[in-house]
Formats: structure tokens, sequence, C-alpha cells
């Protein structure tokens, strides 16, 4: 009786033992099935940093890459994506841009002035910070401003994070690295500050306006701060019977850049630009970038002799549309535009670190395009990709994080439906932080033109440049109500000349340029004694002309229409 009842109490127990185990393997076998999952499989899996993979998956889950691989099981809570036939790489890099950034608030209308339109707007620029553009504290993170549609463009064309930075005035703001999704601004940033932005050219409405004044202004401020910093160590290191020095917020934001903790980018396009900017940067000892650089062609070899990195722009110079004598274009015109895309091949020759930025691109679609413009020029397909994944990603340090298809990185990645620079590659599936998103339709149709038919290398021509030259009818639609104005302009390969006529009389236009259907532009006006740099930023459709100017830190819409000849 008693081996009996000890054999039923060892069956029991097994019983609930194994009852245990089961259940314990049940809830082993559901737990990675936890979270929003994803498998896209049956694709070429580009890696960039290892193996490409012929009929690879990869698992996202929870926003992260969970698995890679030619054999991977795929959960069975996992919503599958067939990608057989096509191309999954990681999602694209836009190395400096502008993308998210908020307006500038426009202030209330009012009468002022008398009730004097001219009289008015100048009271109310004259209002604004007088040193926009010139706060080095300035962060682009509280100027993000994100919806639904924010990136739409961006991420349809395969565009899934940026450094997004100001594109005006002397101190560009400390920049972000940005996901291009659709949350909330703060939970978009991976890194801020990522650098801090420098340009060299004048500030609207003030001192600095010439090129001297900048490099002037900029030398003095980074000398300030090191005095600022030498001041605060002597206190801190005995602060009895010592006067408290007065704190600067500018001073106290470059700090970190005098002391190589934080990278400036700066921002210069022609060889002689860039050497001055690098005498700038190691006078003061500087950790820096180079971005646009289009003339990068030119110096390649000084620039690794400097151990320069290169935020290069694919926004190429382009043959202006209906030029009615091609031969009067300027030889210096021609050779820009001819070498400007062999700039990456012979960065990627030289030993020089660089990634593509957009530069002043108007369509995202014309990042890859211009990309593999670069590829034809004699830049390896290998390093285009990398160039737009994995070195922009390492240059900002966020490469654990982006830049290739590897087990725990974030999932931003775009399947397409062959190889990324060919002519007829389209995006299919983009994912930002593990999310899918839908590709919209871009904007504007690629136009065709010249060499539009089957090609080896992959590439896109751009688009053509269009005629800004005639009398334009302008309205300018200013904080104090709208006022009118004529804009006369002549052509000369990408420069443009002329002068414009508002309330405040005709003045001459200066630093006029086009890049394609986009215009750029300035002037100074005066009233009352009060001289005022106005930029102009637009574009031209046939006769319209649409686009904002800029003065003293405010923003206002102009529009208008060219007068037939």
């Amino acid at each position: 009786m008693r081996i009996r009842g000890y054999f039923r109490l060892t069956c029991v127990i097994s019983l609930i033992l194994s009852l245990t185990l089961i259940s314990a393997s049940r809830r082993a076998e559901t737990r990675p099935l936890e979270g929003e999952a994803w498998a896209i499989k049956g694709g070429t899996v580009v890696t960039v940093t290892g193996a490409t993979i012929p009929n690879g998956t990869v698992v996202i889950r929870n926003g992260l890459i969970e698995a890679v691989g030619a054999d991977i099981a795929i959960p069975g809570d996992a919503r599958v994506i067939d990608a057989a036939g096509m191309t999954v790489y990681p999602g694209l890099i836009d190395s400096y841009t502008s993308y998210g950034i908020r307006p500038p608030e426009q202030p209330q209308r009012g009468s002022g002035a008398g009730g004097n339109p001219a009289q008015a707007f100048v009271a109310t620029t004259s209002a604004a910070q007088p040193n926009a553009g010139l706060l080095p504290e300035t962060t682009v993170a509280d100027q993000l401003q994100v919806s639904a549609e924010t990136f739409d463009q961006q991420r349809s064309a395969g565009i899934t994070a940026a450094l997004s930075g100001l594109r005006d005035g002397v101190f560009r703001g400390q920049t972000a690295f940005i996901n291009l999704g659709d949350d909330s601004a703060e939970k978009l940033i991976l890194k801020a500050p990522a650098s801090l932005s420098i340009a060299f050219t004048g500030s609207r409405g003030g001192y600095p306006q010439s090129l001297m004044g900048v490099f002037s202004f900029l030398r003095q401020s980074l000398l300030d701060a090191q005095h600022y910093r030498d001041e605060w160590a002597r206190y801190n290191k005995s602060q009895r019977g010592m006067t408290r020095p007065a704190v600067n917020k500018s001073l106290a934001s470059l700090q970190p850049v005098i002391n190589g903790e934080l990278p400036v980018i700066l921002n210069a396009g022609s060889a002689r630009e860039m050497k001055r900017a690098v005498g700038l940067a190691e006078e003061f000892n500087l950790k820096y970038m180079l971005a646009g650089a289009t003339e990068s062609y030119a110096i390649a070899d000084w620039l690794k002799q400097k151990n320069a990195t290169v935020l290069l722009s694919l926004s190429f110079p382009q043959k202006p549309q209906g030029l009615e004598d091609p031969e009067s274009e300027p030889l210096r015109v021609l050779r820009e535009r001819a070498e400007a895309p062999k700039s990456a091949a012979a960065l990627h020759k030289a030993g020089v670190r660089f990634a593509f930025q957009s530069g002043s691109l108007a369509r995202p679609q014309d990042f890859i395009a211009n990309a593999a413009r670069a590829i034809e020029a004699g830049l390896p397909k290998e390093e285009a990709l990398k160039a737009l994944t994995i070195y922009p990603a390492q240059i900002f340090g966020v490469s654990e994080q982006l830049g290739s298809i590897e087990k725990g990185k974030i999932a931003n990645l775009i399947v397409t439906s062959g190889d990324l620079f060919a002519r007829d590659m389209k995006v299919r599936h983009v994912f930002v932080d593990g999310k899918p998103y839908a590709v919209k339709a871009p904007e504007t149709a690629r136009p065709a033109g010249p060499g539009r038919g089957p090609r080896g290398g992959g590439g896109a021509t751009p688009p053509a440049a269009v005629s800004a030259a005639g009398v334009w009818t302008l309205t300018v639609n200013s904080p104090q109500g709208q006022l009118p104005g004529t804009l006369t302009l002549h052509q000369e390969g990408e420069t443009i000349t002329g002068e414009t006529t508002t309330p405040f009389g005709t003045v001459p236009i200066s630093d006029g340029k086009i890049n394609g259907s986009e215009i750029t532009f300035s002037f100074k006006v005066n009233s009352q004694d009060h001289e005022m740099l106005v930029t102009a930023t637009g574009r031209i459709e046939g006769n319209s002309i649409t686009g904002t100017m800029n003065a003293m830190g405010q923003s206002f819409d102009f529009s208008g229409n060219r007068k037939p000849q």
C-alpha cells in the first residue's frame, strides 16, 4: 500500500511538472511574437556593410531589424511583403538639408508709419531681431514642425533620414539628425545637436554683409568664445575674491565647438571659398566638414591632405532652357557644368571621406538621379550607395543605428523595383522606424530630354533650366499688406542681373543665380536713411514666378507674371 501510494504521488508530481514545462514552453514560443512585425521576403537584400543576399528575408519588429538572412524563419504574426524580383536597401540619408524647418513667424499687420506701406514695412522689419542669423545658440531641434505629409515626397524618393539645418544667416543653427517619419519632432530626432552650421554669406539687413565682414565676425566670435572659456576657468578655479563673469548664451554655445567636441559645417562651394574656410577652421583647431563643395573636383588632393570631410551637393549646374545663342555662355560656366558631376569620383580617387547631400535640389526624386550621374562620371556604384547610406551615418555618429541592414539597427528600409540607380527604378515600399509608409507620386513628373533612353550605368538627366529674362510685374505680400513691384532680369548662363522697382525706388539686384527653375537674388533698399538687404528665392513656371523674400528675419511671399515682349 505504501509503495502504491508513493507511485501515485510520483505520477501526480510528474504530471504537474510536465504541464508546467509545456506552459513555459508555450510562453517562450509566444514571447518573440509580441509587438508589430513585418517580414520582407524573397528580394535581393543589399546590406551595404556585408554580403548581398539573393532571395533574402528581413524581419522587422518594434521598429528594429530583428533578423536578416537567406534562411530566416518568418514569425507567425508577421505581415509579409513578397519582394521577389525586387531589391531591399537601407533607407537613404540626405547628409545636409533643411527638411522640416518651420518658416519664420509673421508679425501682426498694422497701419503703422502713417499708412505708408513702404515705411510701415521698414518699421516692421526693423523691429525684428537685429542679429537674426548671427546666433550660434539657435537650435534646429526647436524649429522642427512635422505633420503626416511633411516628408511624403522625401520618403517616396527613398530618403528616410537627414541632417536638417537652417539655410539663411552666418550661424545656421545647431543641426539635428532626424528620421523622416510622421511622429512628433521630439520622437524623430536621433541626434541633436549634430553640428553647428556656418555660412560665409552676408546677414540679412545688417552687419556683416561683405565676405570680409563675415570672416571678421566669425573670427571675433571664436576669439570671444576662447576668452569666455578662459575667464570662466579662472573663476571656477578660485571663486573667492573674484568677480563672477557675465553669462553669455552665444559664447556658451560655442564652447563645444572651440573644444573640438561639436563639429562645424562650413558651407563653401568654390575652391577659393573652401580654402578660406579650412584656413579659418585650422586657425581655431575646429573639427569641421565642408558642405556644398561643388568645385571639389579641382582640389581633391588638397582636401585629402587636409583630412577634410565633404558633404557633397548633388545640385549640379544646369544648362538654361531656351538659350538663344549657346556659344554666348562663358567658358567658366561651361566648365563648371561639365566638371561638377565628376567631383564625387575625384574625391573617391583621392581618398576623401564624403557623403551626398541634396543641396538646392527642388525635387527629392533627383537625389538618386544625380547620384547616378556621379556614377556615370566615374564614381563606383558601390561607393555611390555608401555615400547615400553608411558614410553619412558614420560621419554623424549614428552608424550603430542606421546606414546598413543589420540585426538590431533601426528599420529604415526601402524596397525598389530593381537596381537603385537604374533609370526605370521605382520605390515600392518604404519603412521608417519600422513603420510602413505609402509611396506617393512625385509632385512633378521627371521631364524628358536628351539621353532619356536606356543606358548602362544608371542616372538621369536633370530638368532643363528655364529662362528668367524679361520684365516681371510683382505683388509682394508684405507684413503690412500688398506692395507692387517690377523686376527686370537679364540672363547669362546661370547668372542673373537686372534691377527691381519697389515703393522704395529702383535698385540693382545682386547675387542673381538660376538653377533649373529655381532663382535666387538679393537687393538693398533705403527708406528714411535705413538700409535693408532683401534676399529672394523663387520658382519660374512658364511666364509665372512665385517665391519668398526675406528681410531682417521676416519672410513674406511674392508672385508675378512676365510681360509679353
